[in-house]
């Protein structure tokens, strides 16, 4: 069941608007929220998930007009981005980029510490809808990487954008009625099924060359056989059809060596799982088999030369709290072989 977060009519709305965070002001961000006049007025949005993401809803019989400033983000600091899925209406994003219109049918994503001018507009029976959901943006940025630009429009008629949609708005009605840890499973894989179908669609053209083709098979094998102490560089050159020496050249032109994909990733992987609740159980012996290391002393040193700390103290850090994995020459190993040994 959806909960009332704010509402207002023709009554109210000039006294009232400033109540959209919701009766504690802990909903959404600071900015500036108008409700312009119309021939009838009625503005109501209820949350229908309690959790790590919720969802919420509005629907409006008036025009809106939100902005957020760079007043507004030195004030309130809130780090969080609001993927927006547009089912009446139109909505119009306005940002450094210019302004683009969303139109029913499409999503769209803002970002909090990015000024912007946001307008919800009604349709021809005057009406608007928005499905969103809002999500810390250091989690969100593991799904869909900044080159996706805020403001920038993406169908959710059909593929993965539209299964995204329908498991958001499943969640958005039944979310009482699933378990927290699986409704948020849940959305973590609809967020990856967005990032999919708007970097494809920033990707579309123009064409990939052979090299990034090569570049492309090279990092989706390694990281499919990632738990293999043995992986080589000729192995995986082997299983992508390519002469080793090719495959070296491949990285090489994107400044990278075999032997940082391999580390990296692997040490990317043990974040992941470290800070995993879901993992919690495991050992941290075990995290470093699963991702390929042949003990559990060659993960720790690796990792602290990397990071800096152990994977214990990785573990126990404040939730939130992220350590990068640079592929630095004094960290990672120089030979050209790059298996699990040590």
């Amino acid at each position: 069941m959806s909960s009332l977060i704010f509402a207002c009519d023709s009554r109210d709305y000039i006294s009232r608007r400033s109540e959209y965070r919701g009766p504690r002001g802990q909903e959404y961000y600071e900015g500036d929220y108008q409700i312009l006049p119309g021939a009838e007025i009625s503005v109501r949005i209820e949350k229908g998930l309690e959790c790590a993401f919720p969802i919420y809803n509005l629907q409006t019989r008036s025009d809106l007009l939100f902005r957020r400033s760079w007043s507004h983000i030195r004030r309130d600091k809130t780090d969080v981005t609001i993927i927006w899925f547009v089912r009446r209406g139109r909505v119009a994003i306005s940002n450094h980029s210019g302004r683009r219109i969303i139109e029913s049918g499409e999503c769209t994503i803002t970002r909090s510490l990015q000024p912007f001018i946001m307008e919800n507009l009604v349709d021809e029976e005057s009406m608007n809808e928005v499905l969103h959901v809002v999500v810390p943006t250091h989690i969100l940025r593991s799904y869909i990487p900044d080159i996706v630009a805020s403001g920038a429009p993406f169908s959710f008629r059909k593929g993965d954008c539209h299964v995204a949609e329908s498991t958001l708005a499943t969640l958005y009605q039944e979310g009482d009625n699933v378990e927290r840890r699986v409704a948020e499973d849940m959305m973590r894989a609809s967020f990856g099924a967005l990032g999919h179908c708007m970097s494809q669609s920033i990707h579309a053209t123009p064409p990939r060359t052979l090299a990034e083709k090569r570049l492309s098979d090279i990092l989706d094998c390694t990281q499919r056989h990632l738990s293999n102490p043995d992986l080589t560089v000729a192995s995986v050159a082997g299983a992508c059809g390519i002469s080793t020496r090719y495959l070296c050249a491949v990285l090489k032109a994107h400044d990278t060596r075999f032997s940082e994909v391999l580390w990296k990733s692997r040490l990317e992987r043990t974040k992941v799982w470290l800070k995993s609740d879901s993992m919690r159980h495991v050992s941290i012996t075990k995290i470093a088999y699963m991702a390929g290391f042949k003990s559990a002393a060659h993960f720790s040193r690796m990792f602290k030369q990397v990071t800096s700390v152990t994977p214990g103290e990785f573990r126990q850090s404040p939730a939130g709290e992220s350590v990068d994995f640079p592929a630095r020459a004094d960290a990672l190993p120089k030979n050209g072989r790059a298996s699990g040994a040590h």
